[in-house]
């Protein structure tokens, strides 16, 4: 992803749902769809964005009715042969485990490329984690966001993609902000007071729900069980 001729920061767009298009069904509203025009608006502006999701196996409920006129929920495995492999995989921890993240490749529906994370993998107990978008909550709600969130920053470094910015499109993918504290904590020598500010510069956040009701809230206890302090303290979290 290069710079253009006007010298543009070079962005890294992250969300939970991508809609690109209803035969991939990995969106559930106007979140995702509003994350997959900015890719595709990006693509046909020439602008150096690309997007980093989750590939939901199962994407989001289908909803039926039933013979008494009751409606419920209705999940299929869907396959996605004609996604581009990128041969890349990276590591999550979670609840004390190694889990692999596959990273995916989609340019199919005149968008920038997005890169999507897929744990459903051979290698891995929690192959479920990347199945149903907001299917989950509690527990698998936080790895899916340390997927999404930590797990785009290491795909990111994997496959040698420059950033100046990082997009976070809503909150679930907060845990990039801590992944990229902890790269300068680690590999730059700095603490955390300098490391947050240096990558509190890099962030842009965009807001869809601004009520308490609307938000996620976690107990830290959940979080450090988890993985999602990804080496920081609960005084830095």
């Amino acid at each position: 992803m290069e710079k253009t001729k006007l010298s543009l920061p070079r962005v890294a767009y992250f969300c939970m749902e991508f809609g690109l298009h209803e035969s991939f069904p990995i969106y559930s509203g106007g979140l995702g769809i509003l994350a997959g025009d900015i890719l595709k608006e990006a693509k046909a502006s020439n602008f150096p964005l690309i997007g980093i999701g989750i590939l939901w196996r199962q994407g989001y409920t289908s909803q039926r009715i039933d013979q008494k006129g009751y409606p419920y929920d209705s999940y299929y495995e869907y396959r996605h042969d004609w996604l581009e492999d990128t041969k890349v995989k990276v590591r999550v921890r979670i609840r004390g485990r190694q889990v692999k993240c596959k990273v995916w490749k989609c340019t199919q529906f005149e968008n920038v490329p997005l890169y999507l994370l897929d744990v459903n993998l051979p290698e891995n107990d929690d192959r479920l984690l990347t199945g149903q978008l907001y299917g989950w909550f509690s527990e698998e709600r936080v790895a899916q966001e340390i997927i999404l969130g930590i797990g785009g920053i290491k795909a990111l470094r994997a496959l040698g993609i420059p950033v100046d910015i990082y997009h976070f499109n809503d909150s679930h993918p907060v845990f990039a902000g801590i992944e990229l504290i902890n790269e300068l904590m680690e590999d730059k020598g700095l603490d955390f007071e300098e490391a947050w500010e240096q990558v509190k510069e890099k962030i842009v956040f965009t807001t869809h729900t601004p009520v308490k009701a609307g938000n996620e809230e976690h107990d830290h206890e959940l979080l450090r069980y988890m993985g999602a302090y990804n080496g920081l303290t609960f005084g830095q979290m």
